[in-house]
Order: C-alpha cells, then sequence, then structure tokens
C-alpha cells in the first residue's frame, strides 16, 4: 500500500522570496554606490578650464534590465565626448591622476578590482 507524503514547504517559498529580493535591493544599491565613486574619482581627472564640463557629471538613478543593474554615469556637455575620447587634445601635463581624455574610462579600470570587491562585498553582507 502507497502512502501519501505532504510536505508544506510555504515558509521556505516565502523566505527565498524575501532573499530574492535582499539581493536585488544589495545589488541595485552597490550598482549606484559604484557610480557615485566613479562620479567622484572622475572629477579629479576632467578637463577642468571654466568647471563647466565637471559641474555637467551626474549618476542617473539604477535600474534593472533584463537580469542586468544598469547606473549611467556621465557628463552632459556637447563637448564631453569629444574630450573623453582624443587624448591629442592637450590639457595639462600628461601621467596618472591629470586631467585630461578618458576621464571617466581611466577611473573605472583604475578600481575595476575595487569595485568588484565592494560589489560582491554588498551581497555577502545582505546574506549575514
Amino acid at each position: 500500500m502507497a502512502g501519501n507524503i505532504n510536505f508544506d514547504d510555504s515558509d521556505f517559498e516565502k523566505k527565498m522570496q524575501i532573499l530574492a529580493q535582499k539581493a536585488e535591493e544589495a545589488q541595485s544599491r552597490a550598482s549606484q554606490d559604484i557610480g557615485e565613486e566613479l562620479m567622484r574619482l572622475s572629477g579629479f581627472v576632467v578637463p577642468h578650464k571654466k568647471g563647466l564640463l565637471q559641474a555637467s557629471g551626474s549618476v542617473q538613478p539604477t535600474y534593472e534590465e533584463n537580469g542586468k543593474y544598469i547606473t549611467i554615469v556621465g557628463y552632459n556637455k556637447v563637448y564631453a565626448a569629444r574630450l573623453h575620447e582624443h587624448p591629442e587634445y592637450h590639457f595639462t601635463q600628461s601621467g596618472p591622476g591629470t586631467r585630461g581624455a578618458k576621464y571617466l574610462e581611466n577611473p573605472m579600470k583604475n578600481n575595476l578590482a575595487n569595485f568588484q570587491k565592494y560589489y560582491l562585498q554588498s551581497i555577502q553582507q545582505m546574506l549575514v
């Protein structure tokens, strides 16, 4: 004679949904924090004549799209992309930490390991 076994996993499912929500919040918050830090760091190297380009920097709120968290960081002047992409323009002295081209890309590359570590730690802390 076969018997039926009933298993109520509703509490488990509820806790998994809460955990998933916390993970999403941690990822979104970490992405936003990294965007804010990237903007802060780029402020040290963005070309600065009168400060208009530097003052136009912004970090948009993080949003989720197709399972990825996106934070848009950028500068809002018509010449921003041209200055970013053309290192042949002469700004000041050359070398790390000086103002010039790649003022978003370089801080991102130079701090990528730290950003990745922060992102992972944010998710790990959520699990504690």
